[in-house]
């Protein structure tokens, strides 16, 4: 079956300073247009490298893709595709996107907010603040809000838990809370960390941390998400998926599910998730991660402190939140994270100064969902760094 796709670019630059002359009306004489506006070579070069990996993904069966590209004024952006197979309309960039673990980028905000006010410190036990979360979950040992924001907790994985004793389909359909989710990674044996400075990625990690934010801010998450992000960015589009039917602009992914593809726009298993359960879109992303760079949420060094990876998560190039990427062009690094659920692909990055990014979402081709990281979502993040890199 064909189906229709659309392809939007649009290449803004921004106008350069230029002092205007005023003269007078001179019968006869007509104004000269102005000239066409040039793409630099590095302009055209980061939108060569984006223009190709869509029209490649795009080939391989991709239902969509929204890129949008900044760098010192220059703007580019993409969006091909559609929003869905059965209703064919065409992908707009301000379309939704289910982003997938870059969730936890935003709960770590509301974290640090935290921390900032004083009301939480990141090396204290979280269970001075929630005691009942023993209760929930088994803790061999003290465990911190840092080693949880920074996945050094060693709490087991509640997804990979889900998966090993019920098939994908029953997974995404499961609706679950926070204390749910833990419950099911209590069933799994920790493993023994007595220094407890083991990266080990896990979404039970983020499923704690909400439990802590509802505690000290006596909201559930995705208010708190609102009220600490959404509000003061004038974000419209970014929100916590509910019950409530999906949005109409919301891009919808697909995956094999029993060999057949399978509409996977927010399974149940994403409501509410603290870890996987934002919807926004790619301008939005862009907005918020700037404003991050832009001590616009919260001060520089607290920041500086969620993309630094300590020794023991320096491998893993992870923070507290926030994964970090090495810019080639200054010689410091770029900030961000990767989301990676069934159906789709999520990479926002920015500079350390806000002044260069790139935010891509994908409704990846179909395929058959993966416990361990997509290579579709790494080849995402292979092109943003490319890209990025060669906009100095």
């Amino acid at each position: 079956m064909q189906t229709a796709s659309t392809r939007i670019a649009s290449l803004r630059i921004a106008a350069l300073a230029a002092a205007t002359v005023l003269a007078p009306s001179l019968a006869g004489c007509t104004a000269a247009p102005n000239p066409p506006v040039q793409q630099s070579p590095t302009t055209s070069a980061y939108v060569s490298v984006l223009e190709r990996y869509s029209e490649r993904v795009r080939a391989d069966g991709a239902p969509a893709v929204v890129i949008q590209m900044k760098s010192r004024g220059e703007e580019w952006s993409t969006a091909a595709g559609v929003r869905s197979r059965e209703s064919q309309e065409p992908v707009q960039l301000t379309d939704q996107i289910h982003i997938g673990d870059v969730t936890m980028s935003m709960v770590a905000v509301s974290v640090m907010k935290l921390v900032e006010e004083g009301k939480l410190r990141l090396d204290d036990p979280i269970t001075r603040y929630l005691p009942e979360l023993e209760k929930v979950i088994r803790l061999p040992e003290p465990v911190s809000v840092r080693s949880l924001l920074n996945h050094q907790s060693g709490m087991p994985g509640y997804w990979e838990a889900l998966l090993a004793a019920s098939p994908m389909p029953e997974v995404l359909a499961k609706r679950m809370t926070h204390k749910d989710r833990l419950a099911v990674a209590a069933t799994v044996p920790w493993e023994h960390q007595s220094s407890r400075t083991v990266f080990s990625y896990s979404n039970s990690n983020y499923a704690a941390l909400a439990l802590l934010i509802e505690r000290l801010r006596g909201r559930e998450i995705g208010e708190v998400l609102h009220a600490d992000i959404a509000e003061p960015l004038g974000l419209q589009d970014t929100l916590m998926t509910g019950a409530e039917p999906a949005p109409q602009k919301l891009i919808h992914g697909y995956a094999l599910l029993g060999n057949k593809p399978v509409d996977v726009a927010l399974p149940a298993i994403h409501v509410g998730s603290a870890d996987s359960g934002m919807i926004s879109t790619v301008p939005e992303l862009n907005t918020f991660f700037a404003a991050l760079a832009q001590e616009k949420l919260l001060k520089v060094k607290t920041v500086v402190d969620m993309y630094t990876p300590d020794q023991a998560t320096k491998e893993e190039e992870y923070g507290l939140g926030l994964q970090q990427r090495e810019d080639t062009c200054t010689g410091d690094f770029y900030f961000g994270h990767v989301g990676d659920v069934p159906g789709y692909g999520t990479v926002a990055l920015t500079s350390s100064d806000g002044f260069r990014q790139v935010a891509m979402a994908v409704a990846l081709p179909p395929g058959s969902p993966r416990e361990d990281f997509n290579p579709r979502v790494q080849e995402m993040l292979d092109v943003a760094l490319e890209a990025l890199n060669k906009a100095c």
